[in-house]
């Protein structure tokens, strides 16, 4: 077995890993590069393979930086077959559509079209449960295994040539009320692991909602906007369901809540579809015919009148893409919001180097918005018990428990990639920090 990190190597983004094993040419993910433009450069590098040559394409999840790249894949010639689950499927739809308007809006330089999007969605045909084992051929076995993460998000086990190799995607956090925990990998002779938060350890779920409320009951008081940047998928449902229970519990004044994402809507309509995969909580409210999608004080705007009127309001919680303000709706709610020292910015997730959200997390006090200079008078928040993604020790024990002869790290950037390399080491696990395009035997 063979394996070139073809992505997602000393960084967090653009998801990509080449495997040659039992006759069969195999990707896990083909995701998009975000952040700097160095970084968002990558994505007109010419892949380490050939497309015209891949036989399979395992897509762990729906997030744009593990499938993005899917439909220039296609361009290129890739005609091979894909494997997802079935809510992954439904989501690359909406995403990967999503991505084909934003590229055909770039004119010249787009990567690819609505019809490249299309063909790539139509591959994907095996469509399989979690534990469930497909064959690629007579030596290749494959099985997806529940990640956390996100509605429908998988790791991959690869049993080829004699070995077992685990391939993490992305892990998520545990005590999430719409994902169940991940589960723990079987026993595994390779395994590349995720390191987005390698070198921290995230607050308890609880802690972080009681600091969400706090700042929504100190904002509206003040007379002052919460605007949160989310992510369209996952997050801003698990968003709307937390602050869903404490408006139905009241311990938050009754506001206007706007969820101004239309990509959002249309993400939080697939988890309408997939209530069978929460967890029992979660499960049981929608049993009661009560929807925490749905509720009396929110509203979706999917018109940009709608969104536009936002603005007339101050007492309100606004939820917008991006999730790190690199683009969408958010940005009109940044510059309206940001001078305003009433108002307060909350981040519920990971902003990555080079994005405006990070930016304004590490403290700036001016930014660019819309091509204006913007003060940053408004409350900077960062909660991080609500990140999707599994912490320092959750990645070690879920590591440590396929008990591999070797663990490649990936999906990180330097300090959190050093640290788990660290923490695995003082448990006797060799651990390598994957380069980019690098080539390693397995």
């Amino acid at each position: 077995m063979r394996l070139t990190f073809a992505g997602a190597a000393g960084t967090v983004t653009g998801s990509c890993f080449y495997i040659e094993a039992g006759g069969q040419r195999i990707l896990v993910d083909c995701g998009m590069f975000q952040g700097l433009p160095e970084m968002e450069a990558r994505n007109l590098t010419p892949f380490p393979f050939d497309p015209k040559e891949m036989d399979w394409i395992l897509l762990t999840h729906g997030h744009l930086d593990h499938l993005g790249l899917i439909p220039r894949l296609v361009r290129e010639g890739f005609r091979g077959r894909g494997a997802c689950t079935v809510p992954t499927r439904d989501i690359a739809h909406v995403m990967l559509m999503d991505a084909a308007r934003i590229q055909e809006e770039e004119g010249e330089a787009a990567l690819y079209t609505a019809a490249d999007a299309v063909a790539a969605l139509d591959l994907f045909q095996a469509r399989l449960k979690y534990g469930e084992e497909i064959r690629l051929n007579g030596d290749v076995r494959v099985r997806f295994h529940d990640a956390g993460h996100i509605l429908g998000a998988a790791f991959v086990e690869i049993q080829a040539e004699g070995k077992t190799a685990v391939f993490s995607g992305d892990l998520g956090n545990r005590g999430k009320p719409l994902v169940e925990d991940p589960t723990y990998p079987p026993k595994a002779d390779v395994v590349v692991l995720e390191s987005t938060y390698g070198d921290r350890e995230h607050p308890p779920v609880e802690e972080s909602v009681a600091e969400l409320r706090n700042v929504i009951v100190d904002t509206l008081a003040g007379g002052g906007n919460v605007v949160i940047p989310s992510f369209a998928l996952e997050r801003t449902q698990e968003v709307l369901y937390l602050l869903f229970r404490l408006w139905r519990e009241k311990e938050v004044p009754a506001c206007p809540i706007y969820l101004d994402s239309p990509l959002a809507t249309q993400a939080t309509r697939i988890f309408e579809r997939h209530t069978e995969q929460f967890p029992a909580p979660a499960r049981g409210l929608f049993r009661k015919r009560e929807n925490p999608f749905d509720f009396e004080v929110l509203e979706y705007t999917l018109t940009r009148q709608a969104s536009k009127k936002i603005a007339e309001n101050s007492g309100a919680i606004i939820i917008a893409g991006s999730g790190m303000c690199t683009g969408g709706r958010v940005l009109y709610h940044l510059r309206n919001n940001l001078p305003r020292p009433e108002s307060a910015l909350v981040f519920v997730g990971y902003q990555a180097v080079g994005t405006l959200g990070r930016e304004i997390e590490d403290g700036a006090s001016r930014v660019e918005v819309l091509g204006s200079i913007v003060p940053v008078r408004a409350s900077v928040h960062k909660i991080e018990g609500l990140s999707a993604h599994a912490d320092l020790p959750i990645l070690v024990d879920w590591a440590l428990h396929a008990d591999p002869d070797q663990v490649y790290l990936a999906h990180g950037e330097a300090p959190a990639l050093g640290a788990l390399a660290a923490q695995l080491s003082t448990h006797g696990c060799r651990a390598h920090i994957a380069e980019w395009h690098e080539t390693v035997t397995l």
